[in-house]
């Protein structure tokens, strides 16, 4: 048994290789190496069928892989023929000044290989990871299944097949319902070892369509519980996608990538000279606990956010829950004047202000302005901007509604179709073929065009349906899913492009959309549609483990009649991500505002926070979101300072602590009744139901 090893800050990763040159990887805390216990040191044992355990141990894969015309095992598609016959042929790494990169080939006798590259960029303590499908042969060949990454031998410090030390973490999607963390012991998802380990058993997960959070986000970890480590995993794609958890004999075998041709009837022929690359994955260990193994990953999603040019942490006033899709240039002017001087940088319109349009999503697809309502659209850009703030505007651009003149048979082709038919969500809705140019040409006139002309700097797209498991117009409906999605994600790149300024939100019914690939191309996203239930913190605070609080945007609606204690628990709930305003802002009292303007200072204050920090959550919520019950305390900290957000539902939980390595100095306070500090001990007294504070700290040497 060969072992590459390559040293990183906080991780170890292992390539270990057989002797028949299978290949897998490790990735193992470190400090931890001394732990791993090398099961492949110890001979498999023989069949007994009396035997409560039998050794048994195989090295797993780096890629599973595979292709039509390969065997296959029972109940699932990894550990086939296809992977069993790469074997490992060279590994090389590149040294750059922000990243390194691990590249590994693997080869077949039958003529094709895959490139397995590692990217670990310096100062963050996760990785990048995909695979690509080379096809060096002269026929051509199907893949079924390829997985974007794949982290076997789970886990590498236990000898034997480890009954009740390992959990299975993930998060459930759902409308106004995103994040829910729910964890599960091997022994209830039914992988723990039978007695002779003859069939492989998976539980495979994931989501089908254009929308890549459906029942579960693309995100799950593994804990090994005796040990205290977790892997997490997190897969950036926009369409279907599926994820294994897999008994491998002894141990387990997680691995994330295209929904397969089982599971989302995807496959892909490559012909000789060919190639097809993933997915990115992006993986992460921890040996501390469960929240820095997930925010290891996510906070990779900075690259991207730092690149895109956003600066800090600017605040949005969205219309959309003061008019309800009936917007008018007359309106946003006067919530504008009302919002010049209130530190608020984005004013955004949303659905409701285009021609043909009714009920805000009925008659979409020209994008033409209605100039009844907005009579001088560019005027009233102009005098937006000359109030030092920046115009913004709603699109659903993939789609066409009824009522629309593009609604129409004449342009069934430039539609998404599945066997033939134009594919139609609820007797209203259907959607742009984007690997059409002639779509790809009108919705840059149409879209990019209209944003140009008048001057807008901040878009909102939005997503209102799922247009279901594939589409015509390739070799597989998976893959001709593949295909359009590319090429939506292709046209968010070709925004930015042509106008390097603008603002893009990720918006799909809320949190659809809320997976890396979507999120490194836009400046944030809708957190949610959960515009103004009392939930709203709850569902803010799951996120923290799924995408960056920095491109969390999380909707405020103040409404004249609301109550200081509503305010303020609204206004605190934002510091969970970014702001959103919305409601009777040119109705206000001068009291509210008052309210408002604290949690806007508060809010400035504490960016650095919000932008870098790990989130710990405390206090014991009820597991029923809708109807949320105790006390949720969001703890987001950096090296040197910290922040503490605290909303109390329904029968808030009694006094508690939370106990920190170091000594705790408050220095802003939102609003703050029941929160003291003592050297490193943070005290919350009970609350008052359905009220909210928020402390801003300095962490003592």
């Amino acid at each position: 048994m060969e072992i590459l090893k390559h040293e990183f800050e906080k991780t170890v990763l292992w390539y270990i290789i057989n002797d028949n040159k299978k290949a897998a990887m490790m990735l193992i805390p470190a400090g931890m190496e001394d732990k791993v216990k090398k099961a492949w040191e110890e001979p498999n044992g023989s069949f007994d069928a009396r035997a409560k355990y039998i050794h048994q141990w195989g090295i797993g894969s780096l890629v599973h892989i595979s292709l039509a015309h390969h065997p296959k095992i029972s109940g699932t598609m990894k550990f086939s023929q296809s992977s069993n016959d790469l074997i490992f042929n060279e590994q090389k790494v590149e040294k750059g000044d922000d990243c390194v990169k691990i590249i590994t080939q693997l080869v077949s006798e039958e003529g094709y290989s895959v490139i397995h590259t590692v990217k670990k960029y310096k100062g963050y303590n996760a990785f990048m990871v995909d695979c690509e499908f080379i096809n060096n042969s002269k026929r051509t060949f199907t893949i079924d299944m390829i997985t974007s990454v794949t982290l076997d031998n789970l886990s590498p410090f236990q000898n034997d097949d480890a009954p009740w030390k390992y959990a299975f973490h993930r998060f459930k999607g759902g409308w106004s319902l995103e994040g829910k963390h729910i964890c599960d012991d091997i022994e209830d998802l039914a992988l723990e070892k039978s007695y002779s380990a003859c069939f492989v058993e998976s539980e495979k997960f994931g989501s089908l369509g254009g929308y890549p959070v459906g029942r579960y986000f693309p995100a799950a970890v593994f804990e090994d519980k005796e040990y205290n480590v977790f892997w997490a995993v997190q897969l950036a794609h926009n369409a279907s996608w599926q994820m294994e958890l897999t008994r491998q004999q002894d141990s387990l075998s997680l691995s994330a990538g295209l929904a397969d041709c089982d599971f989302g009837l995807w496959y892909k022929d490559i012909k000789p000279e060919g190639h097809f690359k993933t997915p990115a994955a992006f993986i992460a260990v921890a040996d501390t606990n469960f929240e820095e193994a997930c925010q290891n990953v996510t906070s990779l999603g900075n690259i991207a956010c730092d690149e895109y040019g956003e600066d800090g942490l600017s605040v949005c006033y969205n219309e959309f829950c003061t008019t309800w899709g009936e917007p008018t240039q007359e309106k946003i002017l006067s919530y504008a004047n009302t919002l010049r001087n209130k530190k608020v940088k984005y004013i955004v319109i949303d659905a409701g202000w285009s021609k043909d349009c009714y009920n805000g999503q009925g008659g979409n697809g020209g994008w033409e302005i209605n100039t009844d309502i907005f009579p001088d659209m560019k005027q009233m850009c102009d005098e937006i901007r000359s109030m030092g703030m920046i115009p913004g505007i709603w699109f659903e651009m993939e789609v066409t509604t009824s009522g629309s003149p593009y609604y129409d048979k004449k342009y069934d082709n430039q539609h998404l179709k599945r066997n033939g038919y134009v594919i139609n969500i609820g007797g209203w809705r259907s959607f742009w073929d984007f690997t059409k140019p002639e779509v790809i040409d009108f919705l840059t006139k149409r879209v990019i065009g209209l944003l140009k002309e008048n001057g807008f700097g901040y878009i909102k797209v939005d997503y209102n349906s799922n247009l279901g498991i594939g589409c015509d117009g390739a070799e597989s409906l998976g893959e001709g899913l593949r295909q359009h999605t590319e090429a939506v994600a292709d046209f968010f790149a070709k925004i930015k492009r042509e106008i390097p300024d603008i603002i893009i939100e990720n918006c799909a019914s809320g949190g659809h959309r809320l997976e890396m690939k979507m999120m490194g191309l836009s400046a944030l996203a809708s957190f949610s549609d959960a515009h103004e239930a009392d939930e709203i913190p709850y569902i803010a605070a799951n996120l923290h483990n799924l995408i960056l609080p920095r491109q969390s945007l999380i909707w405020a609606v103040i409404h004249k009649d609301d109550t200081e204690k509503r305010i303020i628990y609204s206004m605190a709930a934002s510091f969970l991500g970014r702001i959103c305003l919305s409601g009777d802002v040119d109705k206000l009292s001068c009291d509210r505002w008052e309210i408002i303007d604290n949690a806007l200072d508060f809010y400035e204050k504490c960016e650095n926070i919000i932008k870098y920090g790990i989130t710990n959550l405390y206090g014991g919520r009820g597991n029923n979101t809708r109807y949320a019950t105790g006390t949720q305390a969001v703890l987001r900290k950096t090296e040197k300072e910290g922040m503490l957000v605290v909303h109390a539902f329904a029968k808030p939980s009694e006094t508690f602590e939370i106990k920190l390595d170091s000594n705790i100095k408050i220095t802003e306070q939102f609003y703050n009744k029941n929160v003291s500090v003592n050297a490193n001990v943070i005290k919350i007294e009970k609350m008052e139901e359905y009220t909210a504070l928020a402390i801003k700290f300095e962490l003592e040497k």
